[in-house]
């Protein structure tokens, strides 16, 4: 019900968007003018993006005493990245899957990785955007205090979950086992703060990348907002994938990155045709890069794309 249940909110969704770009399209068509060289280099970005998650990646899983390959790790972030925009996110399943056959983690380690980048990068996102709305825009206008709010929502959320102490159960059942698992993980990469400065460095860059592919596309438009603000955007993307409540927060992305525009001075129809295009940049990427990416594993792993694994022991993935 729940997997029904997001394939009819993100058809929703994407119709409600299509409807009202189309209501706004005489007017929001001049507006696109992204040239072939800016083009280029989103494009550009997006690798760098990934390359640099696949960094993020092989430091996390190496805190819990699995070493891979670096270009591996590349080759298998670009193809989740595809993967992910199949039903049932499968690019999740895929990752967890590979990482247990080609490097031997197990689930309960990877459910650790999984929650760890995602609370990480989360609270990483959030305190940049806390820290330009406090010194840059400030909490005068209401739709300003409810963006801080969340921002503060989501770091502190982050941080209970990456720092709070948790007994580790001593039980000999299969759940304790898993749970024991997940707590030692968790608890080895909390202790290694040279691993975790170092992502929350890597995931700083990607966050300002980013708000730079969203800065070429709002500079195309001609539209003029402070540098600060494609910045604040950029947290707010990271932060909405999140909330996995759509296939990689389709349509959810859309409209939290159009509602913080207004907090910048913009036009809602226009923040959301921006994160549009942004979205529309990204799907053309991992298709073609994804997809090359998927089609090496594939070659070099067929069995990898067959074996079967239970999709209830492997958390949603949204990086």
């Amino acid at each position: 019900m729940g997997k029904w249940f997001k394939n009819i909110l993100t058809l929703i969704i994407l119709a409600f968007l299509i409807w009202y770009l189309a209501r706004h399209w005489e007017q929001l068509k001049v507006l696109l003018k992204l040239s072939p060289k800016q083009l280029a280099v989103m494009y550009l970005l997006c690798l760098l993006l990934n390359s640099i998650s696949a960094r993020v990646v092989q430091h996390l899983v190496g805190a819990m005493n699995t070493e891979t390959g670096y270009w591996d790790m590349v080759r298998l972030q670009n193809a989740s990245v595809l993967l992910n925009y199949v039903p049932m996110k499968f690019g999740t399943i895929f990752r967890a899957n590979y990482l247990k056959r080609h490097y031997g983690l197990a689930y309960a380690h990877f459910a650790t990785f999984f929650l760890y980048i995602t609370f990480l990068l989360t609270a990483t996102a959030a305190t940049v955007g806390l820290i330009i709305m406090l010194t840059v825009y400030g909490l005068g206008g209401y739709s300003n205090k409810i963006l801080a709010t969340v921002f503060v929502i989501a770091i502190i959320g982050s941080l209970l979950f990456l720092f709070t102490p948790v007994p580790i159960p001593a039980g000999r059942g299969r759940l304790s086992s898993a749970l024991r698992n997940f707590l030692t993980s968790r608890s080895q990469i909390s202790k290694n703060w040279k691993i975790i400065c170092t992502c929350v460095v890597l995931l700083t860059v990607n966050f300002l990348l980013t708000g730079i592919r969203l800065g070429i596309i709002y500079y195309s438009m001609d539209e003029s907002i402070h540098p600060a603000g494609y910045l604040v955007l950029g947290a707010l993307g990271f932060v909405i994938l999140f909330m996995a409540i759509t296939p990689g927060s389709l349509g959810i992305r859309e409209l939290a990155l159009g509602a913080g525009a207004t907090v910048l001075g913009v036009p809602l129809q226009v923040g959301i045709f921006a994160a549009m295009i942004d979205r529309a940049i990204a799907i053309s990427y991992a298709f073609v890069v994804g997809g090359t990416c998927t089609i090496w594993l594939w070659r070099a792993s067929p069995a990898d794309f067959k074996e079967k694994q239970n999709n209830n022991s492997v958390p949603k993935d949204n990086l």
